[in-house]
């Protein structure tokens, strides 16, 4: 273990995207080793010493940001395995957690498999990635990071260690779970609140029959150390078709991805050959494309939407399906002048680049004003999606503060930041994503559908969970942490941890 003090060396340790300031830490210990960890939380737990884990640190919440106590650094902890080929359909690759998501895509990628969650952040971590259940665009085909998890290696405060293979302990009819540990057994007893039926990571997992794997998966960092996980890997695809429609309308655009999402739906149902399949579609608003006009001026004027979209190609059928888009994007009245079409992966990753470049742009603006990043992450029911953005826009135009929207429209689950230039428009900004919180969980959604509650959200989940759930939360992370030294301000206020005898 490598332990840090000096105030210079480890500044770089107390900033990430949120813009969250003020972290700081007593020290950062760097674990060279897995086996430097269970000795270390230990002692920690001894002498009570709050403990804030941090890998990457390109989070949005301040999750890995440290307020005293020590931060344990996972930097080095990188190593990815070779890959393990089960069959023509399933392989498997052990990564530890603080490996990067974009040198695992690359390795996988050179052996013809794919790590399918692919967060905006490339260079996140893969603890992250999994203690944050982030999936990125391509989960409209794919599902969510927590898919693709077959075993996690942990390390429990009390120093504790566990192997926890998928499939192999799951919740009883009460929530109750008893496994195994390197110290004995450990019982815990599920929270009982009613999480949302859509893409969500708010909130301690606790689905009916929950998986223990689960319950780690989108923690935050709260409940253990994350060291090593055995990820899921898929073949990847032989060739990508996609492009970026611009529509005049937003209506339009909406309109466009309903009928993608049915005949999607419908080829994955029926194993149709030579249908489209979305692999993703994702959703830029006027603002998001006007933030990157001067980066591509070729973006045409006067376009309310942007949609983009993917779709892989395992046979020979590139042509064909290149040719049903086309003549779906038609069939809706789309000026074909207004659509960028990509036909190779080079060209598709360039506009990936396009579309990353909105949360680059915002960040960038973020570390100009010094004033946290504001916005959503929610995830509302099919059918809903029109209802809470025309919300979001009425509240938007009474602030009058700059904003934009963009992210994952095939699954209902937008980000709409606001950017505020002052203290005053700050507090406004946090009001409003309080407000679209409420509407979102009135809806049958969730306040944090991948990026997580952290340090900053914890009002926002409070309309989800209420105060009732915060304690559940709070009783229950003490079940596997009782000395509460794990990520403390995480996910619900500290101070519910003294409330639990």
């Amino acid at each position: 273990m490598i332990i840090k003090k000096n105030k210079d060396t480890i500044q770089n340790y107390f900033e990430d995207n949120s813009g969250l300031r003020g972290a700081f830490a007593d020290f950062v210990a760097v674990a060279e080793t897995e086996d430097d960890i269970p000795g270390f939380l230990y002692e920690m737990s001894e002498s009570e010493t709050p403990v804030t884990v941090a890998g990457a640190l390109t989070g949005n919440t301040a999750s890995g940001l440290a307020f005293g106590g020590a931060v344990l650094s996972l930097e080095k902890l990188n190593k990815i395995g070779e890959v393990e080929r089960i069959d023509d359909k399933n392989a498997l690759i052990t990564v530890q957690s603080g490996a990067r998501i974009c040198d695992v895509k690359l390795k996988t990628f050179s052996k013809g498999w794919m790590y399918p969650p692919d967060p905006t952040e490339k260079n996140a971590s893969i603890g992250g990635n999994i203690s944050t259940n982030a999936s990125g665009g391509r989960g409209f085909k794919f599902g969510v990071t927590r898919d693709y998890v077959e075993a996690l290696k942990v390390v429990f405060s009390d120093g504790s260690q566990s192997y926890v293979k998928r499939g192999e302990y799951f919740a009883d009819k009460n929530g109750g779970i008893t496994f195994d540990t390197s110290k004995g057994k450990k019982h815990i007893v599920l929270p009982k609140y009613r999480l949302p039926a859509v893409k969500n990571v708010a909130g301690y997992y606790n689905y009916p029959a929950t998986d223990l794997a689960d319950i780690f998966i989108g923690s935050d960092g709260t409940l253990c150390v994350i060291v090593e996980a055995v990820l899921k890997l898929i073949p990847h695809f032989k060739e990508v078709f996609g492009g970026i429609i611009f529509f005049e309308t937003r209506g339009s655009a909406y309109e466009f991805v309903d009928k993608i999402k049915t005949i999607s739906k419908k080829t994955e149902k029926e194993n149709l050959k030579d249908s489209i399949s979305a692999m993703s579609l994702e959703y830029f608003n006027k603002n998001a494309l006007l933030m990157i006009k001067s980066d591509y001026p070729a973006i045409p004027e006067n376009v309310e939407a942007g949609i983009m979209f993917e779709q892989d190609i395992y046979g020979d059928n590139f042509d064909i399906l290149m040719e049903k888009w086309v003549e779906v994007i038609s069939a809706g009245g789309v000026d074909l002048e207004k659509v960028w079409f990509a036909s190779n992966l080079v060209q598709q990753e360039e506009f990936r680049v396009f579309r990353h470049r909105i949360p680059e742009r915002v960040n960038e603006m973020i570390r100009k004003t010094n004033i946290p990043k504001v916005g959503t992450d929610f995830a509302v029911p099919e059918g809903t999606l029109r209802e809470i953005v025309d919300f979001c826009d009425k509240e938007f135009e009474k602030a009058g503060i700059f904003n934009l929207t963009f992210g994952h429209i095939g699954e209902n689950h937008l980000h709409a930041n606001i950017i505020a230039s002052n203290d005053e428009e700050y507090k406004q900004c946090k009001q409003m994503c309080v407000d679209i919180a409420q509407k979102a969980v009135e809806l049958g959604g969730t306040v944090s559908a991948e990026h997580g509650i952290g340090k900053l959200k914890h009002i926002l989940l409070e309309k989800m969970l209420g105060e009732e759930g915060f304690k559940e939360m709070a009783k229950f992370k003490k079940s596997l942490d009782e000395s509460g030294i794990l990520g403390r301000d995480n996910i619900f206020p500290k101070d519910y941890l003294q409330r639990i005898q």
